[in-house]
């Protein structure tokens, strides 16, 4: 691998930001050039002074901050600070198998696609989630298929690879928080941009989701399809 922006956002990962170095050690001797961008948006802990000491020790690192709380505005304050053409969009909760990027980037490096995604619901994804946040997921893609119908997939919040020159619709990205991954997938397809997923490994130990957050999302998603579809459902 070579020349990859590896964007994190991150909103109150005070106790899981030390995993990073779990990162940094699969990594070692497997990319030439890279820089990771550590994005805090919006945090109540210490998440931006421990980013800022990471930052410190690691010239590759680079600490950015944002005073609101928006995943989306992290994405893509990440995408316009990028040296680099090929970029991927990472969790710090190391749920997923980093081999996804290796895969991903000799994909992408091919031509043949412009964006990888790495999501749960692929037939051949791996995955272990408590019961409970299974639930939650199944309810949410209802409700997301009820508002936009083809145009998402049973998993959108997932990680992702992608060619930078490639993305048109950045401009058109919303400072949206939990329904930002929404909004990249959707406008990819809108796009017609070439997309494929990968099965993955996933090892997700959180057992809740607050009520509040599955609240904002929807009303996120709401707000989405208000903005950018007509009455008659058509994309303006």
């Amino acid at each position: 691998m070579n020349k990859v922006t590896f964007i994190f956002p991150l909103y109150n990962e005070q106790k899981r930001i030390y995993l990073l170095n779990n990162f940094l050690s699969f990594f070692n001797n497997k990319i030439k050039e890279y820089e990771i961008f550590l994005i805090n948006n919006g945090s109540t802990d210490k998440t931006f002074n421990l980013i800022q000491k990471f930052g410190k020790k690691n010239k590759k690192i680079k600490p950015l901050n944002i005073n609101f709380s928006s995943r989306g505005a992290a994405i893509k304050l990440g995408v316009k600070k990028s040296k680099f053409n090929t970029i991927a969009i990472c969790s710090i909760d190391n749920s997923w198998d980093l081999n996804f990027y290796i895969k991903a980037y000799s994909i992408i490096q091919n031509e043949k696609f412009d964006i990888v995604y790495g999501p749960k619901d692929h037939n051949l994804s791996k995955v272990y989630r408590p019961y409970f946040r299974k639930v939650i997921s199944f309810f949410c893609t209802i409700f997301l298929k009820i508002l936009f119908g083809d145009l998402i997939s049973d998993d959108t919040q997932c990680i992702k690879m992608f060619k930078k020159n490639k993305i048109s619709f950045f401009n058109k990205l919303s400072n949206a928080n939990l329904f930002a991954e929404c909004e990249f997938y959707i406008f990819g397809k809108l796009c017609n941009l070439r997309q494929v997923a990968i099965p993955v490994k996933i090892y997700d130990t959180k057992k809740r989701v607050k009520l509040i957050f599955i609240l904002k999302f929807m009303l996120e998603a709401i707000k989405f399809k208000i903005k950018n579809f007509n009455h008659k459902g058509k994309f303006e």
